[in-house]
């Protein structure tokens, strides 16, 4: 009993751990990107996964004097904008192809809620399979 214990209270440990990486590198990310622009979806990209295709936005914007075209760093399972879309984006000054889309962040808040559910239920398994030791 006491490694199973253990087992979970360390898989909701890692289970805590990846979504407060994945929140930090999105704040991180929009930090450096604080200029904002209008851009425009103008395609999107196809990828192929086992099963399913999902779809990365490709944003057409200007910034620093040049116009820019960036794939997502975001994929969806569906179109998520319509081509000829126009929504606010956030850019890098330094490094205008870096983009943060506030409207793409759902799936980031939705996955680390998923995390924070996952390892709150792991590390509750733990306490409890560890409370039968005493």
């Amino acid at each position: 009993l006491f490694m199973i214990s253990v087992l979970f209270l360390a898989i909701g440990i890692i289970f805590a751990i990846v979504p407060i990486i994945m929140i930090m590198a999105r704040k991180k990310r929009a930090q450096k990107c604080d200029r904002s622009t209008t851009a425009e979806v103008v395609e999107y990209v196809r990828y192929h996964g086992d099963s399913h295709y999902t779809y990365a936005p490709v944003y057409a914007y200007w910034a620093n004097g040049a116009e820019y075209r960036t794939v997502s760093k975001n994929a969806f399972t569906g179109r998520r904008f319509s081509v000829g879309d126009k929504l606010t984006i956030y850019y890098n000054n330094e490094n205008p192809k870096m983009i943060y889309v506030e409207e793409e962040q759902f799936i980031i808040k939705f996955i680390t809620t998923i995390f924070f559910i996952i390892s709150i239920a792991m590390l509750f398994v733990g306490i409890i399979v560890g409370a039968q030791l005493f």
